[in-house]
């Protein structure tokens, strides 16, 4: 019985390594990408930036031409506001993707365990058991033990051979 357990966790151990091996490579590609689309992100900030630097210099020079500098400074608070809004939503995504990504380690550590569980148990059952017949030899050895010595007493070749 021990060696067909053996036998199992042998052949268990290169799959579950296998499986272990391919979560870790899906985690570092998550984890490149999120750096890829940080980066991207990051650009996007600065031209959004530099954008918005022109939109503000050439709203000065129309509002000095025309004369209507309260109707350009609206515009460009306007296309700040436009512009929160979507670094905001940039933003938000990029936490929603940190937010699976830790829910995505979070779920693989569960189902390790939860996968552990049913071998651990049974491992504790199967000492159990061998505790339990370990008792029961050294019970049946201790009782042959004092049958063998009433027997010795009663016949004098049993006790030579003893």
């Amino acid at each position: 019985m021990k060696t067909l357990l053996l036998f199992f966790l042998l052949l268990l151990m290169p799959i579950l390594s296998i499986f272990a091996q391919t979560e870790r490579e899906l985690l570092l590609e998550v984890i490149k990408q999120q750096a890829a689309t940080n980066v991207k992100v990051d650009k996007l900030a600065e031209q959004q930036i530099e954008l918005s630097k022109q939109l503000i210099e050439l709203s000065k020079q129309q509002a000095v031409m025309a004369g209507k500098s309260e109707v350009f400074e609206k515009a460009i608070d306007k296309r700040f506001e436009d512009a929160d809004k979507r670094v905001a939503m940039i933003f938000y995504t990029m936490l929603a993707v940190l937010a699976g990504i830790f829910g995505l380690i979070g779920f693989i550590i569960w189902d390790r365990q939860v996968s552990i569980r049913p071998i651990l148990d049974e491992n504790k059952e199967l000492a159990k058991e061998m505790a339990q017949l370990k008792e029961r030899e050294l019970k049946f050895e201790e009782k042959t033990e004092n049958h063998f010595k009433k027997i010795a007493q009663i016949d004098a070749r049993f006790a030579g051979i003893l």
